[in-house]
């Protein structure tokens, strides 16, 4: 399984789970912490508890400040946290209020931590990361709403081992190129939308010859825009044509997902022999797809 989606899972389980619906959502994440690591015992084996706690609480109060159907203490959390840490430009010092605010509750733990940390990067546009030992802040990515997690759950496991094959496929051919694909395992669990392959950091060394630095390839952030490309909400949706009326369209998937990593592959190759400007101009002609962050940035 997919450990970020054995998190959500277990965060829309306790959620919605009638025997927690009187109390709140500390204690609700309290739960989570609990479901996650006993799931992850039953359903994967060994694990680093302080890994699994980290992940389902960044994943939980995430979920509390993007959920579709919030319960009414959780709007209530969620408004009071929004108003007060939108007020302050300094973590710091919206972290120094609180405590004072609420010594009599506050406690130095994770979940405090998770809640003043979402919060606040919440109101200031970034995003909570975890690694083993602790949160850092980066910039803000678009959420795949639950509605969508179940809607991608039952062709999740066959749509990540037909991109293993397809990405395997395009390692060969970057070798037989003289490129080094190099994957290095992290402390990261993932969010659902990168199916996996966001637990490894994968970097692409040029052939020789090549000034290039070695640089990296975001294969999560291209699977999760390929299958969930962010839509006019700001949220991901799971792609309206691979994903019709919630079947799995293996012929479109399979072109799409062979096409933009091919893109990929060949924006590389030019890169190799011109500029960024130049490759990508190259690219366009040549029919391939372009990567619009790209072209903005050299704008």
């Amino acid at each position: 399984m997919i450990p970020a989606l054995l998190i959500r899972k277990s965060i829309d389980w306790v959620r919605h789970n009638k025997q927690f619906e009187n109390s709140n959502p500390y204690s609700r994440c309290e739960e989570v912490v609990k479901t996650c690591q006993k799931l992850w015992d039953e359903l994967i084996g060994i694990s680093d508890n302080s890994l699994i706690e980290l992940a389902a609480i960044t994943a939980y109060w995430l979920e509390f400040f993007h959920t579709e159907d919030p319960s009414n203490d959780e709007m209530q959390w969620s408004d009071g946290l929004k108003k007060r840490a939108s007020q302050y430009d300094s973590f710091e010092d919206w972290q120094k209020w609180f405590v004072q605010s609420y010594a009599k509750v506050y406690k130095e733990n994770n979940i405090w931590s998770g809640i003043l940390m979402t919060s606040w990067a919440y109101t200031h546009q970034y995003e909570l990361v975890y690694t083993n030992e602790s949160w850092t802040f980066s910039e803000s990515q678009s959420y795949l709403p639950t509605s969508e997690m179940w809607r991608l759950e039952p062709h999740i496991n066959l749509v990540k081992d037909l991109i293993k094959k397809i990405w395997l496929a395009e390692i060969d051919l970057y070798e037989s190129q003289g490129f080094i694909i190099e994957e290095i395992s992290n402390l990261y669990l993932g969010k659902i939308e990168g199916l996996g392959f966001d637990n490894k950091t994968i970097f692409l060394s040029y052939p020789p010859g090549s000034n290039r630095p070695k640089q990296e390839i975001e294969l999560a952030k291209i699977i999760a825009d390929l299958i969930s490309p962010i839509a006019d909400d700001g949220y991901r949706r799971l792609d309206n044509i691979i994903f019709a009326d919630d079947h799995l369209d293996l012929t479109s998937f399979l072109a799409k997902a062979k096409y933009v990593l091919e893109s990929n592959r060949r924006y590389h190759e030019l890169l190799f022999e011109s500029n960024e400007e130049k490759a990508l101009m190259q690219l366009s002609v040549e029919g391939w797809l372009v990567n619009e962050e790209l072209l903005t940035k050299l704008k």
